[in-house]
C-alpha cells in the first residue's frame, strides 16, 4: 500500500492520524477516489459499508456513464468528508464485484489522515433559489455560498429581519437528476453592497439552516463536499 500523501491539505491546517471509526462516516456518503496516474483522475462513489480490518465497500466508479475499468491491486487515494473533518487514506482494490450490482472491495486502512475544518466551511456556488416568508409570493434570490449549517443570499430586496424564520427552496443534482430542497432557516445577518453593474445596491442575507439529520442533510452534505473537492 502506498504512503498517505497530503497534497490536498489546506494551508494552515494540521493533519492528524486516526482510524476510520473516529470520523463517523455514514453509509451512502460520497467518497472521492483519486488514482496515482500523472493525470490524478478523480471519481466519485458511494460508501456501501465496511468491516473492521477486512474491507471498505464502495460503488463502482463511472466514466462517461460507463463502468470504469478497474482491476485488482490498483491503488487509490480515498477522500471523504464527515461532520467538520475531512479524511483520506490509501487503499488497494482487493476485489471487483459485478453481481448483484457493481461494487469494489478496498483494503481496510489501519490509519487515516484527518483534518479538522471549521463548521462553516463554505462552497462557492451560484444557485437560483426562492425565499418563502409571510408574504404570499416567494421572493427570487441567489445563493452565493453554502455550508451544511447555512448560506449567504443575494437579493434585490430585503425579505426579513434578523431572527425571522423563513424557508429557502433550491434544486441540486442528485444521481443525475435535479432534486428540490426546501430548508427552514433563520436570518442571522442582513447587509447590502453595491453591484459593479450600474452601482445597484444588492442585499446580502446570512441564513442559518434548521433541518434535522436525515436523508436530505446527507444529500446536501455530499453536494457541498463534492463541490469543495472539485475546486
Amino acid at each position: 500500500m502506498r504512503n498517505i500523501t497530503h497534497d490536498a491539505v489546506p494551508a494552515g491546517k494540521q493533519a492528524e492520524q486516526g482510524d476510520l471509526f473516529s470520523v463517523k462516516i455514514g453509509i451512502g456518503d460520497i467518497v472521492q477516489l483519486q488514482d496515482f496516474t500523472p493525470a490524478r483522475q478523480r471519481y466519485y462513489v458511494k460508501l456501501i459499508g465496511y468491516l473492521n480490518k477486512k474491507s471498505v465497500l464502495v460503488s463502482h466508479p463511472m466514466q462517461d456513464s460507463k463502468l470504469l475499468f478497474v482491476k485488482k491491486g490498483e491503488s487509490y487515494l480515498v477522500r471523504g468528508f464527515s461532520g467538520t473533518k475531512t479524511y483520506e487514506f490509501t487503499a488497494d482494490v482487493i476485489n471487483v464485484c459485478l453481481a448483484p450490482y457493481p461494487y469494489l472491495h478496498l483494503s481496510f486502512p489501519p490509519k487515516i489522515s484527518t483534518i479538522n475544518m471549521r463548521s462553516a466551511l463554505r462552497a462557492k456556488i451560484r444557485l437560483v433559489c426562492s425565499i418563502k416568508t409571510g408574504a404570499v409570493e416567494p421572493i427570487p434570490a441567489t445563493i452565493e455560498d453554502m455550508s451544511i449549517s447555512g448560506a449567504r443570499i443575494h437579493s434585490k430586496w430585503e425579505f426579513g429581519q434578523i431572527g425571522d424564520e423563513i424557508e429557502v427552496s433550491f434544486r441540486l443534482p442528485v444521481d443525475g437528476e435535479e432534486q428540490v430542497f426546501v430548508v427552514p432557516a433563520i436570518i442571522r445577518n442582513v447587509g447590502s453592497v453595491a453591484d459593479n453593474v450600474g452601482e445597484e445596491r444588492i442585499v446580502l442575507t446570512g441564513l442559518e439552516f434548521h433541518q434535522p439529520d436525515g436523508y436530505e442533510r446527507t444529500l446536501l452534505h455530499n453536494f457541498i463536499y463534492k463541490n469543495l473537492a472539485e475546486n
